[in-house]
């Protein structure tokens, strides 16, 4: 249960920053039919950004999987895992980790 209620104030902190700033964007959950999911996927003039939401600190690239299919089978050129890691974590090309203290 924690781990929902976390995810949801990060979506939260992240649309309020974005708000902020004025950036105009849509967003939502994305799932297939297999149950592969991207927690977050933000668009607007930037493209597609799809954001994974960890509560741990460790994520292991089995974690990672809707979103790496997410950003292949799109070809978004970025995507991010936000969870409570200390470090900054570049988990491939396209996917870097972010520590929610960093928000």
């Amino acid at each position: 249960m924690i781990g929902k209620s976390w995810e949801a104030m990060v979506v939260e902190t992240l649309l309020r920053g974005f708000h902020s700033l004025g950036v105009a964007l849509e967003y939502y959950h994305y799932r297939t039919s297999g149950g592969a999911e991207v927690d977050l996927v933000l668009e607007g003039k930037f493209g597609l950004v799809p954001i994974e939401i960890k509560y741990g600190q460790q994520v292991s690239l089995k974690d990672l999987r809707g979103i790496r299919d997410f950003i292949k089978e799109r070809d978004c050129r970025l995507g991010f895992v936000i969870s409570n890691d200390e470090h900054v974590r570049r988990y491939d090309e396209k996917l870097i980790g972010i520590p929610c203290g960093c928000l």
